[in-house]
C-alpha cells in the first residue's frame, strides 16, 4: 500500500540537532508548501496578495479622498464637464470630517498592510527552507515533480524520514494520522464545534446560521477561541491550557472586546470590503452575465460537510465535485410554475424589444443616446437598464427549466411515474460527494415505490419530500454568488451584534464542548478526539435530549466517513512498471521499480516492528512459508500480502502468526519483538488509523455484494434500479491483501471520477449510507454506528 522510499535522495544522517524546534510550525509550512505546489507557487501567491491589497488601499484612498465628487456630480453637459476639475485641492485646515476619517482609516489599513508584508516575507523565508527540506530530505527536486504527486506520497516520505533522522525528537515514529492531526489541530476543533452547533446555539431567529460563518464574524471567532495573546487556548506544546478551559468568562470577554472594536471600525471596514468586492467581481459580472446568479457553497456548508482530518485541498476537490451534483439536484427537483414562466416570457419580450430598438438607434448614430432624455435620463441609461433586465430574466428562464426539454427536470419527464426515483438518484449523487445525509433527508419509501410502483398521490408526496430537501439545501448551503457577496457585507454590518449578543452567551457552551473534544497525547499535545478516528475514544458526550441525541448520531456518522475517507485518500496508486521520474533521484544501493536490490545502509527500523507472511521480495522472488530476512524502509515490503478470511471482518482480524521478521537482516534474540499482521504494520505504523477503519471498508464492500445479488439480498431493496456509477464498487478478491483492497477501491474511484461528476469514492459512501439504514443505526436507542458490532446477516 505504501511504496518504499526507493526514489528519494540518499538520507542525510542526523542526530536530532537539526530537528525543527516547533513541530506545529514546521508541519504547517510543510503542508502549505505542498498545497501551493512548491516554492514558486508560494512566492506567486504572496506577491499577488500584497499587490492586490496595495492597489485596493491606494485606489480606495484616491476615490474617497482625492476626487472631488461634489464638483463631478454637478456637470450635466460636455461644456460643464470639461470645466470641472476632478481632483480635490485641499489644505490641512480645509479638511472636513469625512476626509479626516479617510486619512485615519488609510493609516489603519497601512498598518494592516505592513503586517501582511511581514507575514508574506516570513512565509517566503519558510518556503525557501522547506524547498531545501523537500529536495535534500525527501528527494523531490523540482516543483514540477511536486505538482504530480499525491499528498499520501509526500507524507509517506516524511513518515520514513522521521524514522531515519528524527524530525520529531519527542517520539520515534510519526504516522500519517498524527501528522494530519497536528496540521489540523485547530480545524478539527472548529469542525467539532460546528457539528455541535456551538456557534449558533444562541443565534437570534432573524439571523441564518450561515451568517456566523461569513468572513468577518468567523475571523473574530477564530481570534477569540484560539487567541495568540492574552490567554491562548493552546500553549507552545500544542496543549489546551487549563486556565482557558476553566474560565469561560475570559472567552465571553474576548467576544465583547472584539464586538466593541468591530463597532468602532465598522464604517472603514464596510467601505473597504464593499470596494474590494466591487473591484474583484464587477468585471467578472460584466463579462459573464449569469455569473452573479450562479450558485456556490456557503462557508457554513464548507465547515458542515468537512470531515475530520480532511485537509484543505481535499475538501476543496470534494466540494468542487459536489457543486455539479448540487446544481443537478436543484434542477431535478425544481417545482413547475406556469405563472412564473409566463411572466418571465412577457418581461423578456418587452425588455428585449426596447433593447433592440435602442441598439438600432446606436447603430445609426450614438449621439441621441447621449443627449435625448426621458425623465431626466438619457437613452444610454435606459440601454444599460433594459440590458440588465433582459440578462436577469434570461438567466431566470434558463434556470426555471431545461429549454431544450431533454433534462431530467424537463416537462417531458415531469409526469413520468419514475420522477421520484430521478430525484432520489440526484440526491444520492449529491450525498456521495458531500457525505452529508441527515435523517430528514432520507427517502421515506423503497426504491420500487420511487420507481413508480405507487399511486399518483403517493408520488406527489414523495416529490414534495425531495423538494423540501431542496429548500433546506438552498437555505443554508447553496447560495447565489450575488447573495453570498451581499451576506459578506451584511456579516460586517451585524458582526458587533453577533459577537456581543449571540457568541458571548455561548462561551460556556463552547468551552464545555472543547473540553469534551479534548484528546491528550503523551508527546504531541492535544487535538480533537474525533481526529483519532477511533470510536472507542469518542464517548465523552452524554445524551440528555433529543437534539443532543441527533447531533451525536450525526457525529458518529461523520466519524465513520472520516475514517473511510482518510483510509482511501492516503493511498499510493503506483504500479511497479511506472517509469522513474528523473526529478526524483535514486540513492545508491536502492531498489528501483524494476527490481534491483535495495539495501539502504542508513535505515534502521524500529526494533519492535516485525513483518510477516509477505509473498515477494523487492526483486520479485517468491517467498514460501519460511520467511527470509532483508532490510526494508519504514513503509514495509512493497508487495506485502495478508489473506482475508471471514474472520477478518471482525475487529480481531483473525489469529496472530507468531513467526518473527527482523528488519535488519538476522535474528536478534536479545531484542524485544512482537508479531504483527501486515495490515497492523501499515495501519498502525504508517497510517496510524485503527483497524476498525479497514473493517468498515470490508463491511461496506461485502454489503454491496450481497445487496446487488439476486438470491442473497438481505435488504429487500432493488438496487439494480440505480445507475452503475452510483452502486459500482470493486469486489473483494479471494486472498487479496489489505493494501490491494484499499488500492482497488481508490483506483475504482478515480475511474468513476473521470466518467462522472461524483466524488472519487462516491459509491462507497452511498453503500455506507445504505448499510447504516439497513442496520437501523439512526434509531434513538442506538449508541453506535457501523463501527459497533451490531448483527446483520452473514454470508
Amino acid at each position: 500500500m505504501y511504496q518504499p522510499l526507493s526514489d528519494g535522495l540518499p538520507p542525510i544522517a542526523t542526530n536530532g540537532s537539526d530537528a525543527p524546534q516547533d513541530l506545529q510550525k514546521f508541519l504547517d509550512g510543510f503542508y502549505r508548501y505542498f498545497e501551493a505546489k512548491g516554492f514558486l507557487g508560494i512566492i506567486a501567491l504572496n506577491i499577488s496578495h500584497i499587490t492586490a491589497l496595495t492597489f485596493t488601499i491606494v485606489f480606495s484612498f484616491v476615490l474617497l479622498f482625492s476626487i472631488d465628487w461634489e464638483s463631478l456630480m454637478t456637470c450635466d453637459s460636455e461644456e460643464s464637464c470639461q470645466a470641472v476639475s476632478i481632483w480635490y485641492s485641499w489644505e490641512w485646515h480645509t479638511l472636513g470630517l469625512r476626509r479626516w476619517g479617510v486619512l485615519v482609516c488609510t493609516a489603519l489599513f497601512g498598518l494592516y498592510w505592513g503586517v501582511n508584508v511581514v507575514q508574506s516575507l516570513s512565509a517566503c523565508m519558510q518556503a525557501s527552507q522547506m524547498r531545501s527540506f523537500y529536495k535534500d530530505q525527501l528527494g523531490i527536486l523540482s516543483d514540477e515533480s511536486l505538482e504530480t504527486m499525491l499528498w499520501s506520497e509526500v507524507v509517506s516520505r516524511l513518515v520514513q524520514r522521521q524514522k531515519e533522522s528524527r524530525l520529531c525528537i519527542v517520539q520515534e515514529e510519526l504516522t500519517a494520522l498524527e501528522i494530519t492531526n497536528i496540521i489540523m489541530r485547530q480545524d478539527n476543533f472548529i469542525i467539532g464545534l460546528t457539528n455541535h452547533h456551538a456557534f449558533t446555539k444562541n443565534l437570534w431567529p432573524c439571523f441564518p446560521r450561515r451568517l456566523v460563518y461569513t468572513n468577518a464574524p468567523f475571523r473574530n471567532i477564530l481570534l477569540a477561541v484560539f487567541p495568540p495573546v492574552i490567554v491562548p487556548a493552546l500553549d507552545h506544546r500544542g496543549r489546551l491550557r487549563e486556565e482557558f478551559l476553566a474560565k469561560p468568562e475570559v472567552l465571553a470577554g474576548l467576544f465583547k472586546i472584539f464586538a466593541v472594536v468591530n463597532l468602532i471600525l465598522l464604517p472603514p471596514l464596510l467601505v473597504f470590503v464593499a470596494i474590494y468586492f466591487f473591484l474583484r467581481h464587477a468585471q467578472e459580472f460584466r463579462s459573464q452575465r449569469t455569473s452573479p446568479f450562479r450558485k456556490q457553497w456557503s462557508d457554513y456548508a464548507f465547515w458542515t460537510f468537512r470531515e475530520y482530518n480532511e485537509l484543505p485541498h481535499q475538501i476543496s476537490a470534494r466540494m468542487s465535485a459536489a457543486q455539479t451534483a448540487a446544481e443537478a439536484y436543484v434542477h431535478t427537483t425544481r417545482p413547475t410554475s406556469p405563472v412564473l414562466k409566463s411572466l418571465l416570457r412577457t418581461v423578456k419580450f418587452i425588455s428585449g424589444s426596447i433593447l433592440a430598438a435602442l441598439l438600432l438607434v446606436a447603430l445609426w448614430d450614438d449621439t441621441p443616446l447621449l443627449f435625448v432624455k426621458i425623465q431626466e435620463k438619457n437613452l444610454l441609461w435606459y440601454l444599460a437598464l433594459f440590458g440588465f433586465v433582459f440578462a436577469v430574466v434570461d438567466s431566470a428562464e434558463e434556470n426555471a427549466g431545461d429549454t431544450e426539454g431533454k433534462g431530467s427536470g424537463s416537462e417531458a419527464c415531469l409526469h413520468a411515474p419514475s420522477i421520484p426515483l430521478r430525484m432520489y438518484i440526484a440526491l444520492m449523487k449529491l450525498v456521495s460527494c458531500t457525505h452529508y445525509l441527515p435523517a430528514s433527508w432520507r427517502s421515506p419509501a423503497r426504491l420500487t415505490s420511487l420507481a413508480g410502483a405507487c399511486s399518483g398521490l403517493r408520488r406527489a408526496s414523495l416529490c414534495k419530500h425531495f423538494r423540501r430537501v431542496r429548500q433546506e439545501l438552498l437555505c443554508d448551503f447553496l447560495l447565489h454568488r450575488i447573495q453570498a457577496l451581499a451576506e459578506e457585507l451584511l456579516g460586517v454590518l451585524v458582526n458587533p451584534i453577533l459577537l456581543w449578543c449571540c457568541l458571548a452567551p455561548s462561551a460556556s457552551e463552547i468551552i464545555s464542548i472543547m473540553r469534551a473534544l479534548q484528546h491528550s497525547t503523551p508527546c504531541l499535545g492535544d487535538w480533537c478526539v474525533y481526529g483519532c478516528l477511533d470510536p472507542a475514544l469518542c464517548s465523552g458526550f452524554s445524551v440528555s435530549s433529543d437534539e443532543r441525541r441527533e447531533l451525536l448520531s450525526l457525529e458518529r456518522e461523520k466519524l465513520e466517513k472520516s475514517a473511510l475517507s482518510f483510509l482511501l485518500n492516503h493511498q499510493l496508486l503506483w504500479s511497479p512498471d511506472d517509469s522513474i521520474n528523473q526529478d526524483i533521484m535514486l540513492p545508491e544501493h536502492s531498489c528501483d521499480f524494476r527490481g534491483n536490490n535495495y539495501l539502504p545502509p542508513s535505515f534502521t527500523m524500529q526494533q519492535s516492528l516485525q513483518l510477516q507472511d509477505f509473498t515477494k521480495h523487492c526483486d520479485g522472488t517468491a517467498v514460501g512459508t519460511e520467511l527470509e530476512t532483508a532490510e526494508w524502509h519504514a513503509d514495509g515490503p512493497p508487495d506485502s500480502r495478508v489473506h482475508l478470511s471471514a474472520a477478518s471482518l471482525e475487529p480481531e482480524f483473525g489469529a496472530k502468526d507468531e513467526r518473527v521478521w527482523h528488519a535488519e537482516g538476522s535474528s536478534y534474540p536479545d531484542r524485544p519483538t512482537r508479531s504483527s499482521n501486515d495490515e497492523d504494520f501499515v495501519l498502525t505504523h504508517i497510517l496510524g488509523t485503527p483497524q476498525t477503519a479497514l473493517s468498515l471498508l470490508l463491511q461496506v464492500q461485502q454489503f454491496q455484494q450481497r445487496a446487488m445479488s439476486v438470491d442473497d439480498n438481505p435488504t429487500g431493496e432493488n438496487y439494480t434500479l440505480l445507475p452503475s456509477e452510483l452502486v459500482s464498487v470493486p469486489p473483494i478478491k479471494r486472498g487479496a491483501s489489505a493494501d490491494e483492497i484499499i488500492a482497488d477501491a481508490a483506483k475504482k474511484g478515480l475511474e468513476e471520477q473521470k466518467q462522472d461528476t461524483l466524488d472519487m469514492f462516491g459509491a462507497l459512501f452511498f453503500w455506507l449510507e445504505a448499510l447504516r439504514q439497513f442496520r437501523g443505526t439512526l434509531d434513538e436507542t442506538s449508541e453506535g454506528g457501523v463501527f459497533s458490532r451490531q448483527s446483520w446477516p452473514q454470508q
